[in-house]
């Protein structure tokens, strides 16, 4: 090891923020489950490094400096051999692996009280150097590694990592719950750069301008530091950004790139007190509008297109999950827990089946083993706030779905497919389940409705639900934003719940909150009480939210009573 660390002289931070999950090993060990990527320009590395360290934030990134002044670097480090059997990954790819949590220092310094964690970096051969001649010495890895630390913070600052707390998804007593819901990012073009907005939002250009304030509000407000989760509500690249003029031709550039390129970006610097990161697939990261057209010739009788698995398979390789999902694994539908609340992020693209005026009112949005594992999720998590993500509008339905049931087949929201709408709402007021929220994206237009699910007889009770849905993070096509006045808001229709009961769906006037942005909702430590703020250019909320007092905080655009999540 000696013989060979003598020859490794470079070292560099990964390409990607860390995420992070801990669980015991199949031997029964505490380890902490980490994912990050390589930069692709510096190949394979010889080790996986980690380097104990404390991290003080000020708004130029603030500084990072060894835990221990007293030893050498190289003698405070965790190494681990670099291993890549899989030949065909590529540097840049989705980098896994896992570490004994034993390596982890203390959450916090006890003399200066700052955040303490390891800085995962990768030691590589320079083979440059190595190629010149006439020089006396190499680099040493003490010298590397000091190099690797005088760099600017905010180069280093997404390789920090924290320990995880043993059980991260339990509620913090009194703490509530924040999280930040947010969609749709078409990505920003040759001319539309933001040098600089990773310090200060009013440096980014249009295309990054929501993206920019999304990561100010997460590291500079008091109630973005107590946000715990993003939720991505779709669209999280555009595959089709150019409408097929320049897009890429094959499934690398097309796909798997856009992803690396995402991530790699600003929602790198998202700090690690935004502990864990959720995304939901939809259209754009295939097609437009993408769905199956049926085909009886086809296997299964329909055509899904010539780059539909290359898209699935690069969104699978892209999650941002460090550990493993609740669930079945590779369905992009699953349900997890996080800090006293229950979600289930819903697959409401992939598993469509084909629609044609004749089969409308049967077509399925989703699968059936994923309507059965939601109505599972629905039952067994009564008693605790529920949300529902997918990224396509639930509610309300669309002025023109309401005139003509046939217009259902041009819309791509949930209204397109009114068997899994009435499914929705009837297992709702099926199962009694009160104040469910339902979160989307999609539309590119901030707003909410209110909804109550009634029998039209009046021989029941009426179950409340919320709809909640976040514009674009970046939309700058007027055509592709959904207009406020298209949507059936308010308005009443009925349809037959699954046990065949005639239930009534009434739907508030729409609350409209436009232009690029992002949600940030505010769960009560009781999980009596859900507060919704929208951030847009004309309020933005790391602006908005800065103070430590709430008093001092704007009214929020919307407040729901939950009533505890009952079911």
């Amino acid at each position: 090891m000696k013989r060979l660390l003598a020859e490794l002289c470079s070292v560099f931070p990964p390409l990607h923020r860390v995420e992070r999950a801990r669980a015991l090993s199949p031997e029964g060990v505490d380890e902490v489950r980490v994912l990050t990527a390589l930069r692709p320009e510096r190949g394979w590395p010889r080790h996986w490094a980690w380097l104990p360290v404390r991290m003080a934030e000020d708004e130029q990134g603030g500084a990072i400096t060894p835990l221990r002044a007293d030893l050498p670097l190289s003698q405070q480090l965790h190494l681990q051999p670099f291993e890549h059997a899989d030949v065909s990954r590529l540097p840049g790819d989705a980098l896994r692996g896992a570490l004994p949590a034993a390596w982890f220092p203390p959450l916090q310094d006890p003399v200066s009280g700052q955040a303490c964690g390891l800085l995962c970096l990768f030691v590589y051969a320079d083979l440059a150097q190595q190629q010149r001649e006439g020089q006396a010495g190499e680099t040493t890895l003490d010298a590397a590694l000091a190099t690797a630390l005088a760099q600017d913070p905010l180069q280093l600052r997404h390789a920090f990592t924290p320990l995880p707390p043993e059980d991260e998804t339990a509620a913090r007593p009194g703490e509530g719950l924040g999280f930040v819901l947010a969609a749709c990012q078409y990505p920003p073009q040759m001319l539309d750069v933001s040098p600089g907005a990773e310090r200060d939002p009013a440096r980014a250009g249009p295309g990054q301008a929501a993206l920019a304030r999304l990561l100010a509000f997460t590291r500079a407000s008091a109630a973005g530091r107590q946000t715990s989760l993003l939720l991505l509500a779709g669209d999280q690249i555009y595959a089709d950004a150019t409408g097929g003029l320049a897009d890429g031709r094959n499934s690398v550039d097309r796909y798997a790139r856009p992803y690396q390129q995402f991530k790699a970006g600003l929602p790198r610097h998202l700090p690690p007190s935004l502990a864990r990161i959720v995304h939901a697939p939809d259209d754009h990261e295939i097609v437009d509008n993408w769905e199956p057209v049926a085909d009886p010739s086809a296997p299964g009788g329909q055509r899904r297109g010539p780059l539909v698995d290359a898209a699935l398979a690069a969104a699978w390789a892209a999650r941002w999950e460090a550990g493993e999902r609740e669930g079945v694994l590779e369905h992009f539908w699953h349900r997890f827990d996080w800090r006293g609340a229950a979600f289930f992020v819903a697959d409401a693209r992939t598993e469509r089946e084909p629609r044609h005026v004749a089969r409308l009112d049967q077509a399925q949005m989703l699968s059936a083993c994923q309507r059965q594992a939601f109505e599972a999720w629905l039952q067994a998590r009564a008693g605790r706030p529920r949300f529902v993500l997918s990224g396509s509008l639930p509610l309300p339905r669309r002025r023109a779905t309401r005139a003509h049931a046939a217009s259902a087949l041009r819309s791509d929201a949930w209204d397109g497919y009114p068997a899994s709408l009435h499914w929705l709402l009837g297992t709702l007021w099926t199962q009694r389940a009160q104040d469910v929220v339902l979160l989307s994206g999609d539309e590119h237009r901030s707003g909410y409705v209110r909804a109550e699910i009634a029998p039209v007889d009046g021989s029941g009770p009426a179950v409340r639900l919320v709809s909640i849905h976040s514009s674009a993070l970046y939309a700058p096509w007027p055509f592709a934003v959904t207009r406020a006045e298209d949507f059936a808001a308010p308005e009443s229709f009925e349809f037959q719940a699954p046990g065949g009961q005639v239930l009534r769906c009434t739907v508030s006037a729409w609350h409209d909150a436009p232009g690029d942005g992002f949600a940030h909702l505010r769960l009560d430590p009781d999980g009596s009480r859900l507060r919704l703020w929208f951030d847009r250019a004309g309020r933005a909320l790391h602006q908005a939210l800065a103070g430590a007092d709430e008093a001092q905080w704007p009214a929020p655009d919307g407040e729901f009573p939950l009533g505890g999540g009952q079911g």
